[in-house]
């Protein structure tokens, strides 16, 4: 059986090209254990099958009979068009999706891994003509709100989706996974390595979801240990998620120190959060 995993920038196809290689029951095995580079990736394992690259397909590999087999197929993240069907007509097709609450971690990934920049350069401030903070944060929110790829690789009703929220909890990715009808071997080992090398994406969603949490329960929690501006940009983008609200960057220039300061903004924007 061939498996097309069928993804968006940021390493993780390549990753779940290498729990179904490594670990899936008859797959053909690679010859390089795995292991991720400085930005999390984990490109140096080698493929079994040639990747699927932007429409171009190495015709001459054969698959052998009875094995199974992972295929990584490439677009790049703008494109999610299924030419590659016609390549692979009786193949499962597993597509790596995110939802709005996961976007935030593609969006770095991207440009940190696809793009091979970082954030400061790509969402430059200087047209602004200022290096405040809040303009920062004000620019890193407006991305993540506006961005046309955050309604992207979104579910459909043909292939299996696999989420990008799914894959941050192994018992959820595991799940999932089997789901698709592929025995696994446990590859809690990996995922651990996975998740560690991508912590740093990671990370602004764990917190933002801690935050609104406390925010939804009036829980006083101190924020002032966020002090990385995209982290904190989540959170804003994660409280107009969840309320609504953009919250004013220039009322707001300061970070906020806990999150009664959160409650308190909306309430004066008229937005009731339950605190019984």
């Amino acid at each position: 059986m061939i498996y097309c995993v069928w993804y968006p920038s940021g390493g993780f196809g390549h990753f779940i090209n290498a729990i179904l290689s490594l670990h899936g029951k008859n797959f053909v095995r690679p010859k390089k254990q795995l292991t991720f580079s400085n930005n999390g990736n984990s490109h140096n394992i080698d493929l079994v099958v040639p990747k699927y690259l932007h429409g171009i397909w190495s015709k001459t590999f054969e698959f052998e009979n009875k094995k199974n087999y992972s295929v990584l197929i490439d677009n790049g993240i703008t494109d999610e068009s299924e030419q590659f069907k016609s390549v692979f007509p009786t193949a499962n097709i597993i597509k790596i999706c995110y939802t709005d609450y996961t976007w935030p971690i593609v969006a770095q990934t991207m440009i940190d891994k696809a793009m091979e920049s970082n954030l400061e350069c790509e969402l430059s401030i200087d047209i602004w003509n200022t290096q405040n903070l809040w303009a920062r944060r004000e620019k890193y929110f407006l991305f993540l709100r506006d961005h046309p790829l955050r309604s992207a690789w979104k579910p459909n009703s043909i292939n299996f989706a696999l989420k990008i929220d799914n894959m941050i909890d192994y018992t959820d990715l595991s799940i999932a996974l089997e789901s698709c009808g592929i025995e696994l071997d446990p590859f809690d080992n990996i995922w651990k390595k996975w998740q560690a090398a991508n912590q740093k994406y990671i990370t602004p969603i764990q917190d933002a979801k801690i935050v609104i949490n406390c925010v939804k329960n009036n829980v006083l929690f101190d924020l002032m240990h966020i002090v990385d501006v995209w982290n904190q940009a989540v959170i804003y983008y994660y409280i107009w998620l969840e309320f609504g609200i953009e919250v004013p960057h220039n009322d707001y220039s300061n970070w906020f120190t806990n999150t009664q300061e959160i409650v308190t903004m909306l309430d004066k924007h008229g937005v009731l959060v339950d605190t019984n």
